[in-house]
């Protein structure tokens, strides 16, 4: 089985590519860590530009029945969508709040400047990434438009691992214990490109850079609701605050346990 990992930038999409590899592994399901010449030797992950149609028949017969836990930030190529909602490959998708998005991309931003590098180096001001995030938008709505994909928002990943472990084990059709796959990630430096890990981070930015945002992308912020509890619950810990879980998260609590059985 293929399963397909779709990010967006800055949205933890390295670590929900993790969580779904060591999901599959918990499940007794050993994953393929591709190679020349698909990938570089010392490669870390199964990352590709673009999942084209020839690609995904060589990773395919690479994988020889296995399965095969792909990364990327592309979009939807090719027979992709067909085959993903015919079921004959698995995908998720990662999203964050835009303006998150931003901030985080004008850290790398001023790493880069730093250091010297060129990539992220263009991002200086909150403008600067409008028109990134535009495409990088773009291309979510391609992938969570596409029945059978699952799509896991950014404080979701970080702030209710759990939960996204139990929802990746059911899609593939696995009986996991969430704790087992999340033990390897107790130290953060296990985790892949982390960065700040800072919940509800949009707090940071002014309020009228935030309304930018909010203007800018009324709609999806009108589908999705990033600010979840779990997020608020880690946002007041990271501060040194004591905040008690409302019942709808408990009663969301219970419901989660009921539906996966832990």
């Amino acid at each position: 089985m293929i399963y397909i990992c779709y990010g967006i930038t800055k949205s933890a999409s390295t670590f929900l590519y993790q969580l779904t590899e060591e999901t599959f592994r918990a499940a007794g399901r050993p994953v393929v860590r591709l190679g020349p010449p698909l990938r570089p030797a010392d490669s870390v992950e199964n990352y590709f530009d673009f999942l084209t149609d020839p690609i995904l028949e060589s990773i395919q017969q690479a994988a020889a029945g296995r399965d095969v836990v792909l990364k990327t930030h592309g979009p939807p190529i090719g027979a992709l969508a067909r085959q993903i909602a015919a079921g004959t490959l698995l995908a998720n998708a990662s999203i964050r709040d835009p303006r998150e998005i931003a901030l985080s991309m004008l850290d790398h931003g001023d790493r880069s400047r730093q250091w010297r590098q060129h990539r992220f180096s263009e991002f200086a001001e909150v403008a600067d990434t409008l028109n990134a995030l535009d495409i990088q938008i773009g291309l979510f709505r391609s992938w969570a438009g596409i029945a059978g994909v699952r799509v896991f928002k950014y404080n979701d990943i970080c702030f209710d691992s759990g939960a996204v472990v139990a929802a990746i084990a059911a899609q593939i059709g696995a009986a996991v214990e969430p704790d087992r796959v999340l033990r390897r990630f107790k130290s953060k430096t296990r985790i892949g490109q982390f960065s700040k890990g800072q919940a509800l981070r949009y707090t940071e930015m002014s309020s009228e850079d935030q309304q930018i945002f909010l203007d800018r992308y009324a709609e999806l912020y009108s589908e999705i609701d990033f600010e979840t509890e779990g997020a608020r619950l880690a946002a007041a810990r990271q501060k040194g605050q004591t905040l008690r879980p409302s019942g709808e998260f408990f009663q969301h609590l219970i419901n989660f346990r009921r539906r996966f059985r832990i």
